[in-house]
């Protein structure tokens, strides 16, 4: 993955993600305030730089699950705009930070969007998060958190809630 990197980081709040719901609201305040970076983020596509809002949602898609998955390294909940997210990429990112930079991407195209906080335990506690997408008037998901993953591949969940922004 070859990415031009030229960051400007800057921190834009501190504050302790307690619960899915605050951190459901800061991921669409990032997505909503940031999606822009997109437009500053370059990868190299036959020999040329190209900004990752102007990847088509194929290769956008494929750029971003075959970032290596990482869980935060604290107990704190982490997330980040997109900027400082490509930062973070030789490390791993987790499934808040890939929600951001699809959901980023979508929002850029004006394609309607959702995050979906979800659950594959009995116990229906959640520990996932994930965009869909509303195309041709289904919600489809876009869940790039690990390599295998596919657009639109369906999911088996004992319990799912939309975020709101």
């Amino acid at each position: 993955m070859n990415v031009t990197k030229r960051y400007v980081f800057m921190i834009i709040d501190k504050s302790i993600l307690t619960d899915k719901a605050q951190t459901g609201r800061k991921m669409h305040m990032i997505v909503r305030r940031f999606a822009d970076d997109l437009d500053k983020i370059k990868v190299m596509r036959r020999g040329r730089p190209v900004a990752l809002s102007g990847l088509s949602l194929p290769d956008y898609f494929d750029f971003v699950r075959k970032i290596k998955y990482k869980r935060d390294d604290s107990p704190v909940e982490l997330v980040a705009r997109p900027l400082y997210i490509m930062g973070m990429t030789g490390k791993g990112i987790d499934c808040k930070k890939k929600n951001i930079l699809i959901s980023s991407w979508l929002r850029k195209k004006n394609i309607p969007y959702r995050m979906l906080a979800v659950s594959t335990r009995k116990d229906k506690k959640v520990h996932h998060v994930f965009p869909q997408a509303e195309i041709s008037g289904q919600w489809m998901n876009l869940d790039a958190t690990y390599s295998n993953y596919q657009p639109f591949q369906e999911k088996k969940v004992s319990y799912a809630e939309v975020l709101k922004g």
